[in-house]
């Protein structure tokens, strides 16, 4: 299968192209800014421009999009989600006409989260999992929204089949010694958006979940909330939800929950186990906030 890797030069993006060239994937890379070390060849393109698309994907039978603004524009909400919207509308269309059926597309967890700092929680239940409704906080989150309905009227009306990953903060691991580091989480715990539930996610696991998702037949439009619970050592699963999600409804008992993200959809589908933090307890995990790295 030869994909097309927008956003190839960026972390996630890099690390998906290494990821699906291991695998045995014909890649070809595109990015607005040219990268040198990149494992394959990129493609400097501007996908704004609606013509852009089509030599790009020639040969191609598969999308993993992850070229959009990776959050706020200098707080300008008008720019960030009129770029984004755009920038995935013309990848699509040109995906319908040249007959592509496969995407899998970089949405974030901030489709789900809400405001930032919100009090209290907003969020509808717990463990979080891949059926959370939308609720986002910001136009970048919106934009973001935008694009999963427009997933899924391609999928309908078109039998273009994708999946929306919605990603926490993405870290990898020169940033894990940081972010392991107590004096980081006290300031952290701080000015994060807890409705994130302190999810994370390490990018070569994000690669992974890219790469399951290309090898599996999966038909129409599906969401996945592929996280890490990120509590590590500092408090457990029950502290948590009482300190944190005191008013947030539990699908089972608190002292049952071994985590605050419930991951098994996507592993049932998919077959796909995070290498880091995946089967370990709420307790052990790698922390995280909300981020936009890689999303």
């Amino acid at each position: 299968m030869k994909v097309l890797v927008t956003g190839a030069a960026g972390r996630l993006g890099s690390v998906t192209v290494r990821a699906l060239l291991a695998a045995g994937f014909e890649v070809r890379g595109t990015d607005r800014a040219y990268r040198a070390d990149s494992a394959v060849r990129i493609e400097v393109a501007n996908l704004l421009d609606p013509v852009a698309p089509y030599p790009l994907l020639e040969g191609c039978q598969a999308v993993v999009h992850l070229a959009n603004h990776p959050s706020l524009i200098q707080n300008d909400s008008v720019r960030t989600f009129n770029e984004n919207v755009t920038m995935n509308m013309n990848l699509l269309e040109a995906v319908r006409q040249m007959g592509l059926k496969k995407v899998v597309f970089a949405s974030t967890i901030q489709v789900q989260s809400g405001r930032r700092g919100e009090q209290p929680s907003a969020l509808p239940y717990l463990p979080l999992d891949s059926e959370l409704p939308p609720n986002p906080g910001n136009a970048y989150g919106l934009s973001k929204q935008a694009t999963e309905i427009m997933l899924q009227f391609y999928a309908r009306q078109h039998g273009i089949h994708s999946v929306a990953l919605r990603f926490p903060y993405l870290i990898d691991r020169e940033m894990l010694a940081h972010v392991r580091d107590p004096s980081h989480r006290r300031h952290r715990m701080g000015y994060v958006n807890r409705d994130e539930a302190f999810t994370c996610l390490m990018v070569d696991d994000a690669a992974s979940l890219i790469l399951a998702i290309l090898k599996t037949p999966l038909e129409g439009f599906r969401v996945y909330f592929p996280a890490v619970d990120g509590l590590r050592g500092e408090m457990t699963v029950a502290q948590a939800i009482h300190d944190h999600f005191s008013n947030v409804p539990l699908r089972q008992p608190a002292e049952e929950m071994t985590g605050l993200v419930d991951i098994s959809r996507i592993t049932r589908e998919t077959g796909w186990v995070p290498a880091i933090g995946g089967a370990e307890p709420v307790g052990a995990r790698v922390p995280g906030a909300s981020g936009v790295a890689g999303r």
